[in-house]
């Protein structure tokens, strides 16, 4: 728990009420490398453009634990953020470890999206003890499977549009009242490519990735005039554990082509796979840029798979689903000939 104002650096933050559900997670460290994630033309990024009132804030980043979430609390620490990364299980986060031997104002603090009390529980504390959150990272979130429609089940749509929708939503809750009062902050919501595509085999992913992408469009639109800014950040195949914890069932035949397709087109681009680094890279210019967007597409396919996929009207894209797989892949891989 916090015990001063200004806490010591790269503590463990224990919730004072009782979390929702707990479940356990797969421990990864991003590999080394050098790609690097490169901002738009025109936006400032130099630390003498960046927001004062945004920089040295708080900033709470959930989903935490490792992937996607883990380097954006570590690049917004290194920033300069006093930064609540979130996470289920901070005992198996190595995250306090990097702050201490960096000497960074991070804590870890437990979190279940998927819990009101979780969620409640954590930014009641925050605020007390720290006042105010300057920037929110809903991170937080479960990978695709569970098959085409006819085999994805109403349970398995449920749960995840409970994570990556509502709990997004659930937290963009808490924090957007003092934002809005204070005339000042970012809520940076972190979606997929899937938010703007609809590959054929992840039915309840792309929903739920669209249905984020919608409210916080809509949310955007009504906190313009607010001093408040929404960025969605849309990465393309990176590595991260989400792919080892999607749900898989058995399909009938019939979508089998689409699934190899699909398939053949993951394996190519996982070869080929941004580091979560690079992500974090991104969010950091979302928040930090006076050249705002509200979209960023970022890692590797994201911006390929979008650009294929709007160059085509609704018929194109269904009848191109209709190829064989391999010639799908060419195509949208460029090298059909």
């Amino acid at each position: 728990m916090f015990q001063e104002r200004r806490p010591s650096r790269g503590r463990r933050l224990v919730p004072r009420t009782p979390p929702g559900r707990v479940h356990g997670s797969l421990t990864w460290s991003p590999r080394p490398g050098t790609e690097r994630y490169h901002p738009p033309l025109g936006n400032a990024t130099a630390e003498g453009n960046m927001s004062s009132n945004i920089i040295g804030g708080v900033a709470v980043v959930t989903g935490a634990s490792t992937g996607i979430g883990e380097a954006t609390a570590l690049r917004l620490a290194r920033d300069g953020h006093h930064v609540i990364a979130a996470m289920r299980r901070p005992a198996d986060s190595g995250l306090v470890e990097i702050a201490n031997a960096e000497s960074l104002r991070l804590e870890t603090a437990t979190l279940d999206v998927d819990s009101d009390e979780s969620v409640t529980s954590l930014f009641a504390q925050v605020f007390a003890e720290l006042g105010r959150v300057d920037v929110l990272v809903a991170n937080a979130g479960v990978g695709g499977g569970g098959g085409p429609m006819e085999t994805a089940t109403i349970d398995h749509f449920r749960s995840t549009m409970e994570t990556n929708f509502f709990g997004a939503l659930r937290c963009i809750h808490q924090v957007l009242p003092s934002m809005r009062e204070r005339g000042s902050g970012v809520i940076v919501g972190v979606s997929s490519q899937a938010g703007r595509i609809a590959p054929p085999t992840m039915p309840a992913y792309v929903a739920s990735k669209w249905a984020l992408e919608g409210a916080l469009e809509s949310l955007a639109a009504s906190v313009a005039s607010t001093g408040v800014r929404v960025a969605i950040i849309e990465p393309g195949c990176i590595m991260t554990p989400i792919f080892s914890k999607g749900e898989m069932t058995d399909v009938p035949a019939v979508y089998e082509p689409a699934g190899h397709a699909f398939l053949s087109l993951l394996l190519h681009d996982l070869e080929r796979a941004s580091t979560p680094s690079v992500v974090a890279d991104c969010i950091s210019d979302a928040i930090t840029t006076h050249s705002p967007k509200l979209r960023y597409l970022v890692g590797q396919g994201a911006g390929r798979n979008v650009a294929f996929r709007a160059a085509m009207t609704d018929e194109e894209y269904l009848s191109f689903n209709t190829l064989p797989p391999d010639e799908q892949v060419a195509r949208q891989l460029g090298s059909d000939t």
